[in-house]
């Protein structure tokens, strides 16, 4: 298994991980991202590696789900577990070096999980936030995503998904630096 598969695997567990620990008192509640509670993240979460099995076995881009709550059953832990048993399959199976449609032509599968890991990422911050948990998030993957945010901070915010890019400390670890580019709080 390449590196950035291994990454994204590590942080799909990482999800899992958060998952496991949310209290079912907690689902309903506000999460950072406007609007959502804790269960519309999972649901995204859900819906989103629905969208990225499509895309790296090769059918290409398919929209994601207007209300991503519905993406989850009655057992969110359940629900993400059957999720990561699925990634975890195709991601054995594919080939990281083939080449695939995407929203943006044709690239890897290595280039579409070097990309996508970021939701996964950042939103197992949300959910810990959300259900009132520490959580520390990849450092390889952190480092990654970092690298690539930073110089494009605007242009996330812009894209209406990331909320405006907020100051970290100075001598902020990578992952406070991360949240704070991505217009999270730095807690």
């Amino acid at each position: 298994m390449n590196r950035t598969t291994a990454r994204y695997q590590r942080v799909l567990a990482a999800v899992g991980d958060v998952v496991s620990r949310i209290p079912d008192d907690r689902w309903n509640a506000p999460s950072p991202c406007t609007r959502w509670t804790t269960l519309h993240v999972l649901g995204h979460l859900v819906d989103g590696q629905h969208q990225i099995a499509t895309l790296i076995t090769g059918q290409g881009p398919r929209e994601p789900l207007k209300d991503p709550a519905a993406a989850v059953g009655g057992d969110p832990a359940s629900t993400w577990a059957a999720t990561t048993r699925h990634m975890d399959g195709l991601l054995a199976a594919v080939d990281p070096a083939a080449v695939v449609p995407s929203h943006h032509g044709d690239v890897t599968v290595e280039a579409v999980l070097g990309t996508a890991v970021i939701e996964p990422l950042i939103h197992a911050w949300d959910l810990a936030q959300a259900a009132d948990l520490a959580v520390s998030l990849d450092e390889e993957a952190v480092t990654t995503c970092l690298a690539v945010v930073a110089p494009m901070a605007e242009q996330f915010a812009a894209t209406g998904m990331y909320a405006p890019a907020r100051a970290a400390r100075i001598n902020a670890a990578p992952q406070q630096q991360l949240l704070a580019l991505l217009g999270r709080g730095t807690g």
